[in-house]
């Protein structure tokens, strides 16, 4: 699955936040008491890891029709 190794390929500070967020649905606030970081880092993080997944994506979706 693409996907899953989009994920896997993200840094674990990143991946977190985005799985927190996007799949568990948490709040900016419950990510942020729970991996104890400040609500702009977690929004920070997220950003990143969105923009960051996006690319992996595009990427992977490139190497598989070469």
């Amino acid at each position: 699955d693409p996907v899953v190794t989009a994920l896997e390929r993200l840094k674990p500070e990143f991946r977190t936040v985005l799985v927190l967020s996007d799949l568990k649905d948490l709040s900016y606030k419950e990510i942020s008491k729970l991996i104890d970081v400040p609500i702009g880092t977690v929004m920070s993080r997220l950003f990143y890891a969105r923009r960051k997944l996006a690319n992996l994506l595009i990427s992977l979706k490139k190497e598989r029709h070469k």
